[in-house]
């Protein structure tokens, strides 16, 4: 009695740990994105590529301006600076003679100025004389105040200019940001948009695969093993690593899309002009080269040539990703 409750409590416990295990697993699926959504994807990156160089070269062109306005403001205020300059001279010497005038009229000579006013021999002589007098040093006075203006009028224009450079350089700084801001994100969003256009390319092989495999006959599969044999020897992993270059191309526009014709394209594979795949056909394939055929109908794929597209003996030297004996590139 014990021993039949141990057993039914032993069962439910591994029943237990078995849906445990599937619930586990079943979280670590990883439905792998339609070709329609990388699609979809990319042409949302893509979108924002062609936004983002619209800005750039929108940035572009501010800055060019800007840098433009820059150059007008710093020869507008050189010539301000030579302005100031020449009010300010002009304003010394005026200054100067104004003082000299004065110093003559009132102690120049051996007759002062009010020695000319008392030795007048009228009055209206004394009017006029004092009037003369009067008029020089209005004149002195009116001509130091407009050119104290002037010089005022300059100094406001020149801090004015070198106000608006300031406010110039801290755009030129803003928009130099945006720009580098930009073009980080540009190379970001780009990076972005080649990886999902190389998993779109990836997707559309999945699918062609799939498509060939669904529709792949019993010639089809003895091809498939056939031309694996032929390429890889008796190495099953090369075997697996040719048929992922095989089926790479069925999904390629730049080659055909079904595996017979992606066999016999001309030029391609050897074994095909030189007969030996005939003769593999003939007495059929070895029983690996079968299964290897069907494994990869089946979707599997050697990760390390999942992009390649062309292989070479391992003789001839060339670089590459070796797998068995040939090197894939």
């Amino acid at each position: 009695m014990l021993k039949k409750r141990y057993h039914r409590i032993l069962k439910d416990f591994i029943a237990l740990l078995c849906a445990s295990a599937l619930m586990i697993s079943g979280n670590l699926v990883y439905a792998a994105p339609s070709s329609s959504e990388l699609e979809e994807k990319a042409s949302e990156l893509k979108d924002d590529i062609d936004t983002m160089n619209d800005k750039l070269d929108t940035l572009g062109r501010q800055l060019e301006d800007t840098s433009s306005e820059m150059k007008k403001k710093a020869k507008a205020i050189e010539t301000a600076q030579l302005d100031l300059a020449a009010a300010k001279l002009n304003e010394e010497n005026h200054y100067k003679a104004m003082k000299e005038r004065i110093k003559f009229m009132y102690e120049g000579g051996s007759i002062s100025l009010l020695q000319v006013l008392l030795s007048s021999e009228s009055m209206a002589d004394f009017l006029n004389n004092a009037e003369y007098v009067t008029l020089i040093s209005d004149y002195d006075r009116d001509m130091l105040n407009e050119l104290q203006n002037a010089r005022e009028n300059v100094e406001k224009k020149q801090d004015r200019l070198k106000e608006e450079q300031k406010e110039l350089k801290k755009l030129e700084k803003d928009l130099d940001k945006q720009q580098k801001d930009l073009t980080s994100r540009l190379t970001e969003v780009s990076g972005q948009y080649e990886d999902y256009a190389s998993q779109l390319e990836e997707a559309k092989a999945a699918e062609a695969a799939v498509r060939e495999a669904r529709n792949a006959d019993a010639d089809t599969i003895a091809l498939l093993a056939a031309i694996l044999e032929c390429e890889a020897g008796i190495s099953y992993e090369g075997m697996i690593a040719v048929g992922t270059v095989i089926m790479n191309r069925v999904g390629s526009s730049k080659f055909p899309n079904t595996i017979r014709d992606v066999v016999y394209q001309s030029g391609q594979f050897s074994p095909v002009s030189s007969g030996k795949l005939d003769e593999v056909l003939q007495r059929g394939p070895m029983d690996s080269a079968y299964k290897a055929a069907k494994a990869v109908l089946g979707g599997q794929r050697n990760s390390q040539v999942r992009k390649c597209l062309f292989f070479w003996a391992s003789y001839t030297g060339h670089k590459g990703i070796v797998v068995g004996d040939n090197v894939f590139w």
